[in-house]
Formats: C-alpha cells, sequence, structure tokens
C-alpha cells in the first residue's frame, strides 16, 4: 500500500475496526486502551499503530490517527476525523536497528570483557586525545584508576620515553588518506606519577573510521621490565668472560675489527696518533694451577684482571682471550707510550701478593705489542705479529715487552726486549 494517509468519518458511538479476530492480541489491546482514553477525554487525540492483515494474507503496520471533532450533551462522540498511514517500512527499518543496536551493544559488551580480562594493558582515546577506556592491566601499570583517567588527556596518564636517549615517544596521529600502521616500541620505559619507571613494550595503532579520518588511539602495552633485564643480561654474558668480567674474545675480535676498518678508511698514518695491540701471556700460571687447582687460578685471573684493568687508561679496551692470556687495545697514543703502558701493565701484575691456602705465589707477564694503523693489515696479522712478539719477551727472559716490527712487508725481527721496572 505504501506509506501514504487516508480520511475517513466515525460515525456515532463506533469507527471503523481494522481489527480482525486473529490479529496480534498486543496490538488489540493496545488500540482498545488508546481509543478509550481518548473517548473518555483523557487524550487530546487518538493514536495507536497495530498489525492488519492484507488481502493477499501477509501482514501489514497500519498508523491510525483521530480526533474528536463533535460529541454531544451528554459527552458522546458524534463525529470524529481520522487516517490510517501504511508504516511496514518504518517498522522494519526500525525493527533493523533494534536488532543491529543490540548486536553493537553484545559487541561492544563482549570487547569490553575481552580487554577487561587480557594480560595487556590497554588504554583507548578519543580523537582529542582523551581517555576513554582503561583495562584493569593498565590501572595497574600505571598506577591510575580508570575512573579518574576519562576524560582526561593521555599526558596525564601515560608518559613513555625512549629508553636511550630519554626523549618522548610521540603518539601523532596519521595523515589525512595516509596508511595508519601500527607503532611498535620494544625499549620504552613508562614514567608513573610518583616517578618510579616501569620497561614497556608498546604497540601505538591508530582507530579510522570508513572514511579514513583519524577518531582514537589503541595503546597496547606489557611490563617488560624482567623481559628487558634478562636481555641485558644475555647481552653481556655473550660479550663479556664469566669469570673475569672482560671483554671475551669474540666481542674484543670484533672491536678490534670495527678499529682496523676505521683506521683503514681514516688513512691513519703511523705518525698519526695510532693504536696498539698489546697480546699478554702469564709467566708461571701452571704452577699456581698445578699446585692450588682450579680455584686458585681462577681467583689468581681475577686478581690479574683487576690489576691490568687499573694499570691502563678508562678507554683502554682490556679482555680475556682465554686460559691465561689476555689482550689490550690502546686506544691512542705513540709507541713510546704503548711500551710504557705495557710495562705498566707488568709491573702491575708481578706486584700481586697473591697466596692460596697459605703459600705465596709470584707470577710475572710477557707481553707483545703491535701497532694498528691503515697498514697494519687484517685483524689476524695484527694478532700474529704480536703474539710472536710475546714469544720474543719470554725467550728474552719473560717479564719484559717486546714491539714487533711496524713494516708489514718486512721480514724483519721484533724490537729488543724490554724489561720491566724493577
Amino acid at each position: 500500500m505504501g506509506e501514504d494517509a487516508g480520511l475517513c468519518r466515525w460515525r456515532t458511538g463506533r469507527r471503523p475496526r481494522p481489527l480482525a479476530g486473529d490479529d496480534p492480541p498486543d496490538d488489540r489491546e493496545n488500540v482498545a486502551e488508546a481509543d478509550r482514553a481518548h473517548l473518555e477525554g483523557r487524550t487530546p487525540f487518538f493514536e495507536a499503530d497495530f498489525r492488519m492483515r492484507h488481502k493477499d494474507g501477509h501482514w501489514v503496520w497500519i498508523l491510525d490517527r483521530g480526533k474528536t471533532l463533535e460529541r454531544d450533551k451528554d459527552g458522546r462522540l458524534v463525529r470524529a476525523i481520522g487516517s490510517l498511514t501504511d508504516i511496514t517500512q518504518r517498522k522494519q527499518t526500525e525493527e533493523s536497528l533494534i536488532v543491529s543496536a543490540a548486536m553493537l551493544a553484545d559487541e561492544k559488551e563482549r570487547l569490553r570483557v575481552t580487554l577487561q580480562s587480557i594480560g595487556d594493558a590497554v588504554i583507548c582515546t578519543d580523537a582529542a586525545n582523551r581517555i576513554t577506556f582503561m583495562n584493569p592491566v593498565a590501572e595497574k601499570l600505571t598506577g591510575v584508576v580508570g575512573a579518574e583517567a576519562l576524560g582526561k588527556t593521555l599526558g596525564h596518564v601515560y608518559w613513555a620515553v625512549d629508553e636511550e636517549t630519554g626523549q618522548r615517544i610521540g603518539m601523532t596521529r596519521p595523515a589525512l588518506g595516509s596508511a595508519s600502521p601500527a607503532d611498535q616500541n620494544s625499549r620504552a620505559v613508562l614514567i608513573r606519577r610518583d616517578d618510579t619507571r616501569c620497561s614497556i613494550r608498546q604497540v601505538v595503532s591508530p582507530i579510522m573510521n570508513d572514511r579514513q579520518e583519524f577518531c582514537g588511539l589503541v595503546i597496547v602495552f606489557q611490563d617488560f621490565t624482567d623481559a628487558r633485564a634478562l636481555q641485558r643480561q644475555l647481552a653481556y654474558a655473550a660479550a663479556h668472560d664469566a669469570l673475569t668480567g672482560l671483554a671475551n674474545r669474540s666481542s674484543f675480535i670484533r672491536t678490534m675489527e670495527e678499529l682496523v676498518d676505521r683506521s683503514r678508511k681514516a688513512g691513519t698514518a703511523r705518525s698519526a696518533g695510532e693504536h696498539h695491540f698489546m697480546f699478554i701471556d702469564l709467566d708461571h700460571f701452571k704452577l699456581v694451577n698445578d699446585t692450588g687447582g682450579h680455584a686458585a687460578g681462577d681467583a689468581l685471573l681475577k686478581r690479574v684482571a683487576e690489576a691490568i684493568r687499573g694499570a691502563l687508561g678508562p678507554e683502554d679496551i682490556v679482555a680475556r682471550l682465554g686460559g691465561d692470556e689476555f689482550a689490550v687495545i690502546l686506544k691512542a697514543g705513540p709507541s713510546a707510550g704503548a711500551r710504557i703502558a705495557a710495562r705498566s701493565v707488568i709491573d702491575a701484575i708481578r706486584g700481586l701478593q697473591f697466596s692460596w691456602d697459605g703459600r705465596p705465589h709470584a707470577i710475572d707477564a710477557s707481553i707483545g705489542l703491535a701497532p694498528i694503523h691503515s697498514n697494519s693489515g687484517e685483524v689476524d696479522e695484527i694478532i700474529a705479529r704480536a703474539d710472536a712478539a710475546c714469544y720474543a719477551a719470554k725467550a728474552a727472559g719473560r717479564g719484559c715487552v717486546s714491539v714487533a716490527p711496524d713494516d708489514t712487508g718486512s721480514r724483519g725481527q721484533a724490537e729488543p726486549p724490554l724489561a720491566a721496572a724493577s
């Protein structure tokens, strides 16, 4: 019939009733109540909607409106006017909206329950950066109650900085029409209101509508403090000797390779503040191990590591290559300065007053020196020259310094060994 209206006149005492015996009883009751209310003068007009069976058998919705125009002296209806309108399409639309709203409410509730129960912290904001949601994990990590946070700007609750630079991690909205990927950061630090800190891993995702308009942010973050501490421990263990705490062989070689590469690229000349590689081998260490056991040897190696470290500058790199072999990169200085540093190391080791089970042990060290500059060759060649110089020092009586030839192309012998100060 379409959503159109037609006028009809009600006759005294009765009006055309569109309801049949098989009409839905709820509709009959609603229409009867609205009819009584108007006839008794309790409403200024009559209005009711109901279902009417079409002649072909299907049901249509009708909106019935009417108004009394004349009553007799006893107040009974004499004349009225009204209209019937097919509102089937409107009713179907309303029902669809009701179903959609119910489904949306259910989905929203499921989402809320999910976000409340997951192990990650979640904060949502609107387009103005005001907080619209916080789950319990976010409350716990930020130290702010959700009810207190709602409506406040994000910065009042969530302040994350970069672990290395200390700079605040910005959360900017994407440009209109541009792609909006999630921004992940595994080195963020959350600073709470009480200035305590918590290492976190965060993922910030923009909320975009179907017109690619920015509607807010979803921030998902985790307490990463323990995991990051473990990462640091593993990284430290991978680069350091477990016994002495010095750099281990692999990390030392990587550092030396980088230094050699920089020297080669910079064209560092032999006279331009060259670096030096120092190979240190302990003398008489085997005797300590044989008489005191490995526990004595380990204790002595720790003391030796401290002595070497203490005899050198803060920029020099010290490593334990393995066993009783140590290595040093003297970062800068002339050859004479390298010799002085090497003699200082020997004096420091010789000066250790080490005893085990009441038995004193005297040890010494032999050192081979090799320069590092643009013409020094590869790392293994430098190490081989320093190692050969160290053997020359041992052959000369131990406890002294031997300097490898500075010309990589020559077959010359190492410089005469230099004894340490007595």
